[in-house]
């Protein structure tokens, strides 16, 4: 499963390489960014559009290792807690399984 993930991460920037060689000429544009709010006026400098699609897919890599980061950590909390519950149970057991069976306290109630 490891290898596979290698490959597949070495076609993706393959792919990614290729996508950015076979279109430099319209990724190289420069792009202006404005943002107006009431008394506010932001202009960015000229930046190629290459930067933003760059930017944006490290976002979504960033956003994306977040949640399965929070998602991991989660379940790990999840697994301590089961394991820790699996070990008073077999705790729990092991002290039952030592208790005589003769005792009145220790059999079956007739009704049950």
């Amino acid at each position: 499963m490891r290898y596979l993930k290698a490959i597949m991460l070495a076609l993706l920037f393959v792919v990614s390489m290729l996508f950015f060689v076979q279109n430099n000429g319209p990724l190289s544009t420069s792009l202006q960014l404005e943002f107006n709010l009431i008394t506010l006026h932001l202009i960015s400098i000229p930046l190629p559009l290459y930067l933003f699609v760059l930017a944006a897919f490290l976002l979504g890599v960033v956003f994306s290792l977040s949640f399965l980061l929070v998602d991991r950590i989660r379940l790990s909390l999840e697994l301590k807690a089961l394991r820790r519950q699996h070990a008073a149970l077999e705790d729990e057991a092991l002290a039952l399984r030592t208790l005589p069976l003769n005792q009145t306290e220790n059999k079956p109630h007739p009704g049950v």
